[in-house]
């Protein structure tokens, strides 16, 4: 990553996000100037207005820019290093000394955790929970890798993510994340003198129940947000990544501060995050019980095959040791007995409305399956993951959530957001029953990769 050189200049990839609108071509330094403390964008006559804490105005004809500094489609760059670490530097020495705190105060937890006998080593996720409150105990907000549980001692991160939000000088926070396997990293955020810079140090255990460092860094960070639902987004340059790096790497680093509703999150667990939006169109299209014909049940049943038999999602990889293959083809045939059993479990449909509606062969007497592989895919897939933000029991029995779609690719906490209602029924068992998407922009709905590569090998059979 390309960052800013360390000498007193103007951040300007803190107002990227807002050059890249106001420019949109190349600009030159003589295009800004600071004024009452501020940067000042001039073009076509209009004023763009950020803070930034700077006070001082340049004397007249000087460059507001640092002469190291390029403008280039709207964004800055400079030659600053990756890992910009400097030897010395104290904010390194707090973060580390808060990240063995944290190791210290869930020491006993970690040690007295069960690890199993396999080479790597993974933690039940109560034990995990509790290096996370113990971790809070001590002072300092801790959160899991996964996000599966709310952040314990959150309001000492969402109190500097309000000052953040305000663009507040010489402020920092600190977080701290458990992984799986036990260990634990830091992470502080800091902004001195208009600049952005997160500091990251890792600490692994050793088999005595001590621990060591491994790894600390410095890097360079644009912009940084705190949205009304409790995100707290910043992004990460990659101005020198190439064209590959660009495409697989997320640019914005999302971490939830603010707690999710209880009964919100066992909702969106139970009902949501086991299908996704995965090479699934499920949650993407308007539907319900009388119109079922946009859902994709090819597709889809990758996932109804993992709900109905609590096994992991079906996919090329594993589809064999289930079903026949297709002479010819990457496709498996699903019986079609197996298919409308299955499926009619998760929807109130009639089987011939399933075999109009789906890639069905009344000669195979099944349906036409393609599970995912990773060979369809030259770019990392830009899928969201689903958060329901409000809920309604329904006197007919029903659920209705809002669920936003939260896209990290994409620096958002609600890219697409859709209304799902579900049936619940005896047990664990239920239905869904419609969705309908309420906001969406075009773009950033998940791309239905799978759906197109079955059609290319359907039309290799002659059924």
């Amino acid at each position: 990553m390309g960052s800013f050189r360390k000498k007193s200049g103007i951040v300007l990839l803190l107002l990227c996000c807002m050059l890249l609108s106001a420019c949109g071509k190349k600009q030159q330094a003589e295009h800004y100037e600071v004024v009452d403390g501020k940067i000042v964008l001039v073009a076509g006559g209009e004023e763009d207005v950020i803070h930034t804490g700077y006070e001082t105005v340049p004397a007249p004809g000087e460059s507001a820019l640092d002469e190291e500094v390029e403008i280039t489609d709207g964004l800055a760059f400079s030659d600053e290093e990756y890992n910009s670490l400097r030897e010395g530097d104290a904010l390194i020495d707090t973060l580390k000394a808060r990240l063995l705190t944290a190791c210290d105060a869930c020491r006993e937890i970690y040690i007295a955790a069960d690890k199993g006998t396999a080479m790597n080593v993974t933690i039940s996720q109560q034990d995990i929970f509790s290096m996370l409150t113990a971790i809070a105990a001590a002072g300092y907000p801790a959160q899991d890798s996964a996000g599966a549980f709310n952040m314990q001692g959150y309001e000492m991160l969402d109190e500097f993510a309000a000052k953040a939000a305000y663009g507040l000088d010489d402020v920092n926070g600190t977080y701290i994340i458990v992984y799986p396997d036990g260990h634990l990293s830091g992470f502080l955020l800091s902004r001195t003198e208009g600049r952005w810079h997160l500091y990251s140090s890792s600490a692994a255990w050793n088999d005595d129940g001590t621990t060591r460092i491994y790894s600390e860094g410095r890097y360079a960070v644009g912009s940084v947000r705190y949205t009304a639902k409790g995100w707290l987004i910043y992004t990460r340059d990659t101005s020198d990544f190439d064209e590959n790096q660009r495409a697989n790497t997320d640019s914005y680093v999302m971490l939830r501060v603010l707690p999710m509703d209880s009964e919100a999150k066992t909702l969106c667990q139970r009902y949501v995050e086991p299908v996704g939006y995965f090479e699934n169109n499920l949650f993407l299209t308007d539907w319900n019980e009388q119109y079922f014909n946009p859902i994709d049940f090819n597709s889809l049943y990758a996932y109804i095959f993992a709900m109905y038999n609590g096994t992991e999602m079906l996919s090329s990889y594993n589809a064999r040791s289930y079903y026949k293959t297709v002479a010819g083809t990457k496709l498996y045939l699903v019986p079609q007995d197996v298919f409308e059993n299955n499926v009619g479990v998760y929807f109130r449909i009639d089987t011939a409305t399933l075999r109009a509606i789906s890639d069905y062969s009344s000669q195979l007497r099944g349906y036409l399956f393609l599970g995912y592989d990773t060979d369809y895919y030259n770019v990392t897939p830009r899928t969201p993951f689903p958060e329901v933000v409000s809920y309604t029991y329904n006197a007919n029995g029903t659920i209705t959530m809002i669920v936003d779609a939260v896209n990290k690719w994409y620096g958002t906490d609600r890219s697409f957001r859709h209304e799902l209602t579900v049936r619940p029924g005896s047990g664990s068992s239920f239905q869904y029953v419609s969705n309908r998407l309420m906001e969406a922009d075009e773009s950033m709905l998940p791309a239905q990769k799978l759906a197109e590569m079955l059609n290319v090998e359907r039309a290799k059979t002659p059924y």
